[in-house]
């Protein structure tokens, strides 16, 4: 087979983000098994091809450049373009094309395409999303607000797209119950459910200046975006009862929205710390090389994650493979992923009493380590990648 895959979302310095990391994990992990098929990259222009994946010699792939932005990229005239330039797939010979972002466009008439699904959380919680990336409804952001609500429109037609692809993969089972709600027409029988894998466990752990402080200390460490569903002032709010039982217990937040303080959610965050009892025991890092992750992963007391909504949840995947507890809510995708391997609390409730019975309870903490590292062991990229093979092979017999 020929296949296409669309890399035009890890444009821009996104390849190690989201969307941008899912592509890399499972082109290096594709490349390590798939000598047979040939497989075509498609970026905007020369200038945006991604940085080198780590791949196997014996892997056959090559690069095509679309029409690049075009007026789309000129300053002042940008402004006018909602949506990115539709990708033409048509007239490369391609058997299939993955859409890795289905809200970056692609025009097929005969090449089928397979679209990836990775949540509908902007359109589950719309108002609150519509809101943050504004950065509040002031009249300053009239302008801002009209795109906002243009785009989304847009957006939502182009979920409309899910229907008519040849196949679609879901990350999780309840991404897709969410798809077959969120959009009727989509044939369930033609959506696969494919879990994600966690990082490299051969990053060696690396205590870096910011960390110091944390060396045999008691902490609780969290990883991940600061927006309300994150649940992350709630949880400040839980600390003040566990301060009452584990008064030494410090506490960890690391993320590139964390500290960036034009998100409302990061400064409420920020406030409500520094209202709290012991502001002084609290740590925002920001972002975090992975060396940095995986040692406050292992160092950990545990890993909270208090998300009320996922459509993965690979923070509690990764840290459960790198050995630290997980204390996370039972909702959305997470039990998925988490199986009977985290602590986990009815969605919406108080984490404080499980957190204060993990902190106390040395021989728990160990009896979860063990289980989440063989609950980790089940997910896989290599797995992720020959499931999606399979998944792009069916949709190309399928014409």
């Amino acid at each position: 087979m020929k296949i296409g895959i669309d890399l035009r979302s890890l444009e821009k310095g996104a390849q190690h983000r989201g969307i941008g990391r899912y592509a890399t994990e499972l082109i290096e992990a594709l490349s390590h098994f798939d000598h047979e098929n040939e497989y075509v990259f498609f970026v905007s222009h020369p200038k945006a091809l991604p940085p080198e994946f780590k791949l196997h010699k014996e892997f056959k792939y090559g690069h095509q450049t679309g029409k690049g932005e075009g007026l789309r990229g000129v300053k002042y005239i940008r402004i006018i373009y909602i949506l990115p330039r539709s990708l033409s797939i048509d007239g490369y010979g391609l058997d299939v094309f993955l859409q890795l972002d289905p809200f970056i466009p692609v025009l097929a008439k005969r090449t089928p395409v397979v679209s990836v699904i990775y949540d509908l959380i902007p359109f589950l919680y719309k108002s609150q999303y519509q809101h943050v990336h504004l950065g509040g409804y002031t009249p300053g952001h009239l302008i801002g607000y009209s795109r906002m609500k243009l785009k989304w429109k847009l957006l939502e037609r182009q979920l409309s797209k899910f229907t008519t692809a040849k196949r679609v993969i879901s990350i999780s089972e309840h991404s897709k119950k969410d798809l077959l709600a969120f959009v009727p027409g989509v044939n369930p029988d033609r959506v696969d459910v494919t879990p994600l894998g966690p990082g490299s466990s051969k990053i060696k752990p690396t205590v870096s200046k910011q960390l110091k402080p944390l060396i045999q200390k008691n902490f609780l460490f969290y990883l991940g975006g600061a927006d309300p569903r994150k649940g992350l002032v709630p949880f400040m709010k839980d600390m003040e009862k566990v301060w009452k039982e584990h008064s030494e217990t410090m506490v960890v937040f690391a993320g590139k929205e964390i500290t960036n303080y034009e998100v409302p959610e990061a400064r409420k965050l920020r406030d409500t710390i520094a209202s709290s009892s012991r502001s002084e025991q609290v740590f925002c890092f920001g972002y975090v090389s992975d060396s940095e992750m995986y040692w406050l992963y292992e160092n950990a007391n545990a890993f909270v994650f208090p998300s009320r909504y996922e459509g993965f949840g690979l923070p509690v995947l990764e840290a459960m493979m790198a050995g630290s507890p997980v204390v996370t809510y039972n909702n959305s995708s997470i039990p998925e992923v988490a199986g009977n391997a985290t602590v986990l609390v009815e969605d919406g409730e108080s984490l404080a009493p499980a957190l204060n019975r993990l902190l106390a309870d040395k021989a728990l903490r160990s009896k979860m380590v063990d289980l989440g590292k063989k609950q980790a062991s089940l997910f896989t990229w290599a797995k992720t990648a020959r499931a999606t093979l399979e998944t792009l092979k069916k949709a190309a017999e399928d014409k």
